[in-house]
């Protein structure tokens, strides 16, 4: 009986994490609250207290567990064995890539971008920003460390330039003269990704 309770706890817990997403995605992170979280779910707000101790207790939680960066991460690292040095640039390239497409479907990850840029000081902005470093961190030393260059400051502008280019996306048809609302102009990026690795 005590098991079953346990396990009860634990996918209500799941669908609460779940709602956050779905309704971070629908609405973003500064319109999404308790109510909005607990109806997606389809549980008593009590819940979202009780298991979460509230709002930011529940964005923390989510964060921790439900934060699309170091999800991505983790399974490329699981996915990918440590490159020898011929396969390394088509693994970065896979690695970035991969990254790309991912974050463009996830709409929830770009609210949460928007709302780390526009909430930088916050506990919770902290809390995000040490996450993500920490994911980065072993990528970093897994597939982008080189004695000749510093593939970590590439890094940084390559995931920074894709990250900037989605969040323009919604709203801008064009940047320069890429088409940010065509599978051509995301072709165009890809391919731009590519030549860093194999001029």
């Amino acid at each position: 009986m005590i098991e079953v309770r346990k396990r009860s706890r634990t996918q209500t817990k799941a669908r609460i994490l779940q709602a956050v997403g779905d309704v971070i995605s629908e609405r973003g992170v500064n319109r999404v609250g308790i109510n909005a979280v607990a109806e997606k779910a389809g549980v008593n707000k009590v819940l979202i207290y009780r298991y979460f101790g509230g709002w930011e207790g529940l964005l923390e939680q989510f964060l921790k567990e439900g934060h699309f960066l170091s999800e991505y991460n983790q399974e490329f690292l699981k996915n990918n064995s440590e490159p020898d040095q011929i396969s390394k640039s088509q693994t970065r390239v896979n690695y970035l890539i991969g990254l790309l497409r991912e974050l463009k479907v996830r709409t929830s990850a770009q609210e949460m971008l928007k709302w780390e840029i526009s909430n930088p000081g916050s506990y919770l902005s902290q809390q995000l920003v040490g996450k993500r470093n920490e994911s980065f961190r072993k990528i970093l030393e897994t597939f982008f460390s080189d004695e000749k260059e510093d593939q970590h400051a590439l890094t940084a502008i390559l995931v920074s330039g894709i990250s900037m280019l989605l969040l323009m996306a919604p709203g801008q048809q064009k940047f320069m003269d890429i088409d940010l609302q065509s599978d051509e102009g995301w072709q165009r990026i890809e391919h731009a990704i590519h030549r860093f690795y194999n001029p």
